[in-house]
């Protein structure tokens, strides 16, 4: 397998294992992706998850350019796959924190974007490559990077392809924490446990509602705002808050 998934208690890591590859993208991958986060969505004791690479030379360096020559229908074929993997991560109503140990390029860039919080190693590095190799951004890397950066630099970094390190990484605001590669881990789960132990339909709403309120107007949001306001407020985890507030005790979420 070169999507590996392991249950860490509350805490799921979903770790990219092709390293003799850099953890490149080929499209069997894309398939085990897929999978381990419907595995992860659909399991009510998983609460979180981290995602990473194997090895310390990349997190995901991109597609498997030995897997590009392809019919114009098989290319069809394959990127519907590909969106259903990439809407799979962006809608998983659970915390995703990313942790980048090594190359975060093409895709394996995007891919990054998909998390809520992304630390990286210090030897980190970040390129929307694509213009390399003639072709324009997949994993949704247009969209996503100009939310996480603003239009005109997002524009900078597709059109020159430049690579970014960790330290720019974190002054452009899409990475949280910059750490040593033998630390990288170690914190990402520490953040995801804390995270996991919040209230779980509470902060997949959260998620759920700022996605969902990038494409719509203020009334809409609105509307849906107070839709999921009744609805998590029957949930076991607000009557803990409520209950713990009222005695003064530190609340203990289930996730339900």
């Amino acid at each position: 397998m070169s999507i590996d998934l392991e249950k860490r208690g509350a805490v799921a890591v979903m770790t990219f294992n092709r390293p003799d590859k850099r953890n490149a993208m080929s499209y069997d991958m894309r398939l085990q992706m897929e999978r381990a986060v419907i595995e992860v969505r659909d399991d009510p004791a998983i609460r979180a998850l981290v995602v990473t690479g194997a090895g310390d030379k990349a997190f995901c360096a991109g597609g498997d350019i030995s897997s590009f020559d392809m019919g114009p229908l098989e290319m069809r074929d394959r990127l519907k796959q590909q969106h259903r993997t990439t809407l799979s991560l962006f809608y998983l109503e659970k915390p995703i924190v990313v942790a980048v140990n090594g190359l975060a390029v093409g895709v394996g860039f995007n891919i990054a974007l998909l998390g809520d919080v992304i630390f990286a190693a210090e030897h980190a590095k970040f390129s929307q490559i694509y213009s390399q190799v003639g072709i324009v951004p997949d994993g949704g890397g247009l969209w996503l990077l100009a939310q996480s950066v603003g239009l005109h630099k997002a524009k900078e970094l597709i059109l020159t392809a430049e690579m970014i390190d960790a330290a720019q990484a974190k002054a452009l605001g899409f990475v949280r924490e910059v750490f040593p590669k033998d630390r990288l881990l170690d914190e990402a789960m520490a953040f995801a446990e804390k995270l996991a132990d919040g209230p779980t339909r509470a902060l997949g709403l959260d998620k759920a509602l700022l996605h969902r309120g990038l494409g719509i107007d203020f009334d809409s949001f609105l509307e849906l705002e107070s839709v999921a306001e009744v609805y998590v407020m029957q949930s076991e985890d607000h009557k803990e808050a409520i209950d713990a507030f009222m005695n003064k005790r530190t609340p203990k979420f289930k996730g339900r």
